[in-house]
C-alpha cells in the first residue's frame, strides 16, 4: 500500500447547526477552505445537524473512498443527547451501505465547547475587539426604523410548517424544504395559498420528514419528493388530503 491509497486518507466533516440566510453557509464554507489549507492531505467538507443541507448522511456519502472519517462539531453549546443520537445516524448510514464491513472508520471529535484551546482563541478575539469602533459609528442612519412590511401578515390560506429538526434533517427534510420554496417562488397562485415556515423538532421523529398544514390540522409524515408534489398540487389549492402520508389529524 502507498500513502496515496484511499484507505490511508482521512475525511473531516465540520458539523454545524443551520441558520436562516446565506451568512451561515458562507461562514461554514470559509471555515472549510481554511481547514483544507491547514490539512492538505484530508478531504474536508461541511454538514448541518438541522435546518439546512447537506445533512450528516449526505456528507458521509460525499466523503468517497477514505479510510477514516472524523466528525468535528463546530457549534456551542453542545448537547449530549444530540451527540449520542448523531452516532446512531452514522451507524445507520453504515448499515445502509452495500458492504457495511468495508466502510471507513467513523469517529466523533470532542465538542467544540470542550476544547481546551477555545478560551485562548476567544481571549485573542477580545484583544482584537478592544480596537473596534462603538456600535453607533457603524450603524445605519436609519437604525431606529424597521421595514413597514414587518408589520403585515402575508396573504395566505394555509400555513405549512416543515420540520427541520435534527432527525427530519437527517432523513432528507432539507431537500424537501428547498423543493417547496422553489415551487412556491415559481407559482404566484401557490404563494397566495400557502405561507411556509421551518420549525424545530415537531415530534414524532419516527414519522419524519414531517410537515403540518394549518388550519387543516393535518400532519404529514415519511415524506418524499413525490408526496410533497401531490400535497402542493392537490391539498394546498383544493384541500385534497394525501391519505397515504397522513399520520395525524388535530381535533
Amino acid at each position: 500500500m502507498t500513502l496515496s491509497d484511499p484507505t490511508h486518507r482521512t475525511a473531516v466533516i465540520l458539523l454545524s447547526r443551520g441558520g436562516n440566510g446565506p451568512a451561515a453557509a458562507e461562514e461554514l464554507q470559509t471555515l472549510q477552505e481554511r481547514m483544507r489549507a491547514l490539512l492538505p492531505d484530508c478531504r474536508v467538507t461541511g454538514a448541518y445537524v438541522d435546518r439546512a443541507e447537506p445533512s450528516l448522511p449526505q456528507a458521509l456519502d460525499a466523503c468517497g473512498p477514505v479510510g477514516r472519517i472524523v466528525v468535528q462539531p463546530v457549534f456551542v453549546p453542545g448537547d449530549h443527547a444530540l451527540e449520542r443520537w448523531l452516532r446512531k445516524v452514522a451507524l445507520r448510514w453504515r448499515h445502509r451501505q452495500p458492504r457495511p464491513e468495508a466502510t471507513p472508520e467513523i469517529v466523533f471529535s470532542p465538542a467544540l465547547g470542550g476544547l481546551a484551546g477555545l478560551a485562548d482563541l476567544l481571549a485573542q478575539a477580545l484583544h482584537t475587539a478592544a480596537g473596534l469602533p462603538d456600535v453607533a459609528k457603524t450603524a445605519s442612519a436609519r437604525w431606529q426604523h424597521d421595514p413597514v412590511a414587518w408589520s403585515d401578515v402575508p396573504v395566505h390560506e394555509r400555513h405549512v410548517l416543515v420540520c427541520m429538526g435534527p432527525r427530519c434533517t437527517a432523513l432528507g427534510a432539507g431537500a424537501l424544504w428547498h423543493r417547496l420554496v422553489r415551487r412556491r417562488q415559481d407559482d404566484s397562485a401557490l404563494r397566495k395559498h400557502a405561507m411556509v415556515l421551518q420549525t424545530g423538532c415537531q415530534y414524532p421523529c419516527n414519522h419524519g420528514p414531517l410537515m403540518i398544514v394549518y388550519p387543516d390540522g393535518l400532519w404529514y409524515g415519511r415524506l418524499d419528493a413525490a408526496a410533497l408534489d401531490r400535497i402542493i398540487d392537490e391539498h394546498l389549492p383544493a384541500g385534497t388530503v394525501d391519505e397515504a402520508h397522513l399520520v395525524h389529524r388535530t381535533g
